[in-house]
């Protein structure tokens, strides 16, 4: 007989792993109720019991405690035992004004990827794309056509930026450089990162007319209108001439080769002799590769998103050979790829 207290656990490691993946989607709509409803914010300067919460959010005190209850599992919150409840270092990531904050992410994953999370395997099997299925249209004329889901779209992109723009700038050094064109910049937050750590330079954002203004005035909150200006055009008619650093972040990725290599083109075109090109990207790990967890994570997450988006036939996360098959098609030749202390790489190419 076994004693009282000795039966063995039944629940692996392994098990216990996969069923919290299986329930993913439940902890991500937890985390964006969190979100939504503010309660990191709420919670930022001091513990507070349910009631108080529930009274700033109009939401059942009730029900609230069964949400604080799953974020106590998930080591979101903390139970102080006496009725309240404070934000853990995991917790704080959601308040909205963190630099690193999530808050955005989680909602727009929830309001605009979720349900092209529940199309994936109609994508897998017809090679179709879920946006076009969910939305009836490609996501980005779905984005132009709801200027709120826009705007969360851009905040979304702009924080999450800053987990690929600081690694970035850090790893490679602009400072050599006289004229750096960011084609496709948006808003211009690489432009005036690589500026404010590089004195040198003077920075052009190219974009879509629409996107223009905005860059203006982050060039002009920066203080940077001295050093940078903001260009209106298409890149796949071409691109402003005779800089000597041309750059691409996070530009490709959702370009099917045959677009991506025209782009490049008209960036070796207009390129002055001894110039650069420098893409700001994931790259997907070759198999004999050992790569960080959570660095493999975050590009096969990107390249899946990509196939939510745009299908099998749209963009995706390339490797380094594929990397230098469309540069040698396009007139460049791969220089190295450098790692960041982030999920992308900076790949420095050279006019062949």
């Amino acid at each position: 007989m076994s004693k009282t207290g000795s039966q063995p656990n039944i629940v692996s490691p392994a098990l216990a792993a996969q069923s919290q993946m299986v329930y993913g989607a439940q902890t991500a709509q937890v985390i964006y109720v969190v979100a939504k409803l503010g309660i990191a914010d709420l919670l930022k300067e001091q513990p507070k019991d349910v009631v108080e919460i529930a009274t700033a959010t109009g939401v059942s005190a009730a029900v609230l405690q069964r949400i604080f209850n799953f974020l106590v599992s998930r080591g979101l919150l903390g139970d102080l035992g006496d009725g309240r409840f404070d934000l853990t270092d995991m917790g704080r990531l959601l308040e909205s004004d963190r630099v690193d904050s999530v808050h955005q992410r989680a909602l727009f994953n929830a309001e605009v990827l979720f349900p092209l999370w529940g199309e994936l395997l109609h994508s897998v099997t017809s090679g179709e794309s879920a946006a076009e299925r969910v939305f009836g249209q490609p996501l980005y004329r779905h984005l132009a056509q709801h200027p709120e889901t826009r705007a969360l779209f851009d905040r979304t992109m702009a924080s999450a930026a800053r987990h690929r723009h600081g690694p970035a700038v850090a790893a490679y050094d602009f400072s050599q450089f006289r004229t750096i064109i960011d084609v496709g910049g948006g808003n211009g937050a690489l432009v005036i990162s690589i500026l404010q750590a590089c004195q040198g330079p003077r920075g052009i954002v190219f974009d879509l007319p629409a996107a223009v203004e905005s860059a203006r005035e982050h060039i002009k909150a920066a203080g940077l209108s001295d050093r940078c200006s903001a260009i209106g055009g298409d890149a796949l008619e071409g691109v402003p001439a005779g800089a000597d650093a041309y750059v691409l972040s996070n530009f490709l990725i959702d370009m099917d080769d045959d677009r991506a290599r025209a782009i490049l083109s008209r960036c070796r075109a207009a390129m002055a002799d001894g110039g650069t090109l420098l893409l700001i990207e994931w790259v997907m790990p070759n198999a004999d590769e050992e790569p960080d967890p959570y660095r493999f994570w975050d590009t096969t997450s990107m390249d899946l998103i990509m196939l939510t988006i745009g299908g099998s036939g749209g963009g995706h996360v390339r490797t380094a050979g594929e990397f230098q098959e469309i540069l040698k098609a396009s007139g460049f030749v791969l220089k190295r790829i450098l790692s960041t202390s982030a999920a992308v790489r900076v790949i420095e190419a050279l006019p062949g």
